[in-house]
């Protein structure tokens, strides 16, 4: 039985879970089982014929009386914001946990410290962490929702240190997971895949604008305003105007709108247009039309799967080396890495020069991104899945598995 949060398409994990389900599904009796059934206008994960959707209804005796009637042999699980019942889920069978986020080792799950600067936080998860919260700003500001958020992901890590097997999606995230104890004879790196599209057809130009792209959530560690403040720098070292586009939503969107006219305003060379959350049509659509993918983030990035997406499509990524990323963004050969340096947006705008300010440079990143898109496919990551539920019912043996960017560089 799969087991998540929503069935909503919220973001990556759910759009993950879409694409594996309709093969898992020819594979096993598979049951879908959600924790929350509220759809928004982005859509509910679509379902093959013959899997149950399934609900945890918080309001039974048994929240997990639906599942528990189904009777799962195996629990591929994806994460509940309820550290308890989450608890109780993984008791019923032997359960995979996908590890997506930093829930389990780090009190806002942000795995950041922003005081006195923007860095990535490499502690293992316990009390001194209660120390440091409020001097690094790590979260917010209140005591009692510092105090309340811990006990969870105390919970969430006794969780995770029970599963049968922990997956990760890179190297980066099992480094994390063996840091706060998680058995390394459970834990498994299954890099993911990216669907193949066409690789963009876009004309090299000197003249026109250079068009760049974000497509992400619209927070604050996602750097969105670091790159706003490069693109002064970007369009006077390029010496050419330069139009970005922001798709996606968030928290910060409204004053990120306020900051993207006081740029415009300064400085005409830029554009900048918000066009919101896309679905993949749309994704697939900007895509087509962009020199460059830029990735600004400033916490570190489990993994970073939008860069992959672009690379499918030959766009090249432009990212601050944070997290999982440098797994998948080499330098100069895919597109371009920015030192993380506290997200320092001088750095990124020479990142971003380096790519798209030479056209016969651009031009090889695009033939880069797209070839070494070829390396992650879903049937080298689902035989892989395959092999660690095995695994986990105890029906085979560990081996030894081939990272997908070695396998990338090797061919």
């Amino acid at each position: 039985a799969i087991a998540t949060q929503s069935r909503d398409r919220v973001g990556g994990v759910e759009t993950y879970l879409e694409a594996v389900l309709p093969p898992l599904a020819r594979r096993h009796a598979v049951a879908f089982c959600s924790a929350s059934d509220v759809i928004t206008e982005r859509g509910a994960i679509a379902l093959p014929p013959g899997v149950p959707a399934l609900t945890i209804d918080r309001s039974a005796r048994d929240p997990l009386h639906q599942l528990r009637a189904w009777r799962p042999d195996l629990l591929f699980a994806h994460g509940l914001d309820d550290p308890a019942l989450e608890i109780e889920l993984l008791a019923l069978a032997p359960a995979v946990v996908v590890q997506h986020t930093y829930h389990g080792t780090c009190i806002s799950s942000s795995k950041t410290m922003t005081w006195p600067e923007v860095k990535g936080c490499e502690r293992a998860f316990g009390a001194a962490c209660l120390a440091l919260y409020f001097p690094r700003r790590c979260g917010g500001s209140n005591p009692i929702t510092m105090a309340r958020l811990y006990r969870s992901q105390t919970l969430r890590l006794a969780g995770l240190k029970r599963a049968a097997a922990v997956v990760t999606l890179s190297a980066h995230m099992k480094t994390e997971m063996l840091r706060n104890g998680v058995r390394r004879d459970r834990l498994h790196v299954i890099p993911p895949f990216v669907s193949r599209h066409e690789e963009a057809g876009r004309a090299d130009r000197t003249d026109g604008p250079g068009t760049l792209l974000y497509l992400g959530r619209l927070e604050r560690l996602k750097g969105v305003d670091r790159l706003f403040d490069a693109l002064r720098l970007v369009a006077a070292r390029a010496g050419r105007p330069v139009h970005l586009i922001v798709a996606g939503d968030g928290s910060e969107r409204l004053s990120l709108q306020a900051h993207a006219r006081s740029i415009r305003e300064s400085d005409p060379r830029i554009v900048i247009d918000f066009v919101g959350w896309q679905d993949e049509a749309g994704r697939t659509k900007l895509l087509a039309g962009t020199d460059a993918l830029v990735v600004p983030s400033l916490w570190p990035e489990p993994f970073g799967l939008v860069g992959l997406e672009a690379a499918a499509a030959g766009v090249p990524s432009i990212a601050f080396a944070t997290g999982g990323i440098p797994e998948w963004l080499r330098d100069g050969e895919n597109g371009c890495l920015a030192p993380s340096a506290g997200g320092r947006p001088d750095l990124l705008a020479a990142a971003i020069v380096r790519c798209i300010g030479v056209p016969e440079t651009l031009a090889r990143l695009r033939t880069g991104a797209f070839r070494g898109a070829a390396a992650w496919t879903m049937q080298r990551h689902l035989a892989r899945l395959e092999h660690v539920f095995d695994l986990a019912r105890g029906e085979a043996k560990p081996v030894r598995v081939e990272n997908a960017m070695t396998a990338s560089r090797a061919s």
